[in-house]
């Protein structure tokens, strides 16, 4: 008796959990690292909207245009003691071939969607001058449902990474937090 009644309130709650709340990718920080030889005068910062989402703000200056530019995606997840931890994805996509539509690379499409939205690298390679991203955040219609948790996605971006020996360019650590939507009540 007692364990179906806990079978049917695990899966009450399951359902509850799964069907009512929505989830969203909240920004709480980000930090920017670019090597000096290709970028200068590069901040990042994260400007809070409401309980439920921060957008980021970042831009730099480009040096050495980007022909063949490779991203290093990795995503991890904090666990109980602080550390994060490597969870589901360690990738590297040309973003060159996304760009062109040469690699339908899945993590590389995605990335593609949200700099494509949010930036001014609307263009194919080479990349020059001027890079700004405005009002970037991500979209929980672009992302699948990741457990509640938070989250660091690290973006390493490199110059001839398969051509030949790799530059390093700079790297973009963008930390998340997974969790329920803030639903605020109207009075």
């Amino acid at each position: 008796m007692y364990f179906r009644i806990g079978i049917i309130f695990y899966l009450w709650h399951l359902y509850r959990v799964c069907a009512d709340s929505a989830l969203v990718y909240k920004s709480t920080n980000i930090e920017c690292f670019p090597d000096p030889a290709f970028a200068v005068n590069a901040t990042c910062y994260l400007k809070a909207i409401n309980w439920n989402k921060a957008v980021a703000y970042m831009d730099c200056d480009l040096i050495l245009p980007l022909a063949n530019t490779s991203v290093h995606i990795e995503l991890f997840k904090r666990d109980y003691s602080n550390r994060y931890h490597p969870f589901l994805v360690n990738a590297v996509v040309n973003l060159c071939d996304i760009i062109s539509k040469r690699n339908f690379f899945t993590y590389g499409m995605m990335f593609w969607k949200v700099i494509k939205k949010y930036t001014n690298v609307n263009h194919s390679c080479p990349i020059k001058g001027h890079l700004l991203a405005r009002n970037l955040y991500i979209d929980e219609k672009l992302m699948p449902n990741f457990p509640l948790g938070f989250y660091l996605f690290s973006l390493k971006f490199y110059e001839n990474y398969a051509d030949g020996p790799a530059r390093f360019v700079g790297t973009v650590k963008f930390y998340v937090n997974v969790k329920e939507m803030v639903k605020i009540k109207q009075q």
